[in-house]
């Protein structure tokens, strides 16, 4: 019965990631994933919660640092006779969860790659860390 009930969940959250992958439904669908993967191995804690905690640290890594919301900012040319501007074509600045700024000229797109690295060097270090804590545990108790 808790085969059946892990795989249904399992599922779930792969049907409901898929259907929801443009908007929320990418951390589901990447917990859904996973759980089916590990599925033989599911009775071992060291194997199935480093696997789930490493992609929770990728997605929450990524919303953090990954550019959010930006804004442009533009200035009309100048009239002949009239001082020069001293901004000349427009500013994109786009701002994330972690203050960090990404600014650019008018038609400024920031990367998404560095959030993307971060998120995997961070999912690595979490599984990492937790399966060893896990085995170490397992090992003295």
């Amino acid at each position: 019965m808790k085969s059946f009930a892990y795989l249904a969940l399992a599922i779930a959250l792969c049907v409901f990631g898929f259907f929801g992958l443009l908007s929320i439904g990418a951390p589901f669908l990447l917990t859904g994933v996973p759980m089916l993967i590990v599925y033989p191995w599911r009775s071992r804690r060291s194997v199935l919660w480093p696997t789930l905690a490493s992609v929770w640290a990728l997605s929450a890594t990524y919303v953090l640092v990954a550019p959010l919301g930006c804004s442009s900012s533009g200035s009309a040319p100048s009239l002949p006779g009239s001082a020069p501007s001293s901004t000349s074509g427009g500013v994109t600045s786009c701002a994330n969860l972690l203050g960090i700024d990404y600014s650019g000229g008018a038609s400024y797109n920031p990367p998404l790659l560095p959030a993307l690295l971060a998120g995997i060097a961070v999912a690595i270090v979490v599984a990492l860390a937790l399966r060893a804590l896990l085995v170490r545990r397992a090992v003295t108790a």
